[in-house]
């Protein structure tokens, strides 16, 4: 038979309810290594694919193209998010670390504990593009007002995001699915920088 805790003052203490939120900070520093992760997936693609247009056009790509390339559009724009959302969608998914959160030891799970789900995954990352505004200022003020440290996303889609360690073995996924993750991700984001680049030189 288990026995509670009982405090100084004699009533029996409350057990804890579950994995604590991470607070904003380091949450904050795990979404700019994501964002170093994203553009250099970025540069790299570039590079490819000057490389193939070099091999394509016989040595001599025509000024024409080049000019594009160089050229910002908001179709290129709209695509680098796009990149973006599916490289965490597919890691929160899959492993439930993107390369920040797992550099920093934290994890997204569902309220329970469980493992996040895909729609969860999709929903939080949608609602970043809410809490991210007024440089991140929703997402810390909406925070504040958790015992969990859920900002809107996680609200909204019953997640938090906790310590590795808090968690048990079980309920936390290996190496294995985070390399799973790391190619589908980095796959997925490429692809549609890719795409972006592509719909540059045929427009």
């Amino acid at each position: 038979m288990s026995i509670m805790p009982i405090s100084l003052s004699g009533e029996y203490a409350a057990e804890p309810a579950g994995p604590q939120g991470v607070s904003f900070w380091p949450r904050v520093g795990a979404r700019l290594i994501d964002t170093v992760v994203h553009v250099l997936v970025g540069f790299l693609t570039g590079m490819l694919f000057t490389i193939m247009l070099v091999v394509a056009s016989g040595g001599h790509i025509p000024r024409l193209v080049l000019l594009k390339l160089h050229h910002r559009s908001l179709t290129g724009f709209l695509f680098a998010i796009l990149g973006a959302l599916a490289y965490n969608v597919i890691f929160t998914t899959v492993h439930g670390s993107t390369v920040g959160k797992r550099v920093l030891s934290m994890v997204v799970v569902q309220e329970d504990g469980t493992p996040c789900r895909f729609k969860g995954a999709v929903i939080r990352e949608l609602a970043y593009f809410v809490d991210a505004l007024f440089f991140g200022l929703i997402a810390y003020v909406a925070m504040q007002g958790t015992d969990e440290q859920q900002r809107h996303g996680d609200q909204w889609a019953h997640t938090l995001v906790c310590k590795r360690n808090a968690l048990t073995p079980d309920k936390l996924r290996g190496g294995s699915r985070f390399a799973l993750a790391l190619v589908f991700a980095l796959i997925a984001d490429s692809a549609l920088i890719m795409t972006s680049l592509l719909l540059k030189i045929a427009g």
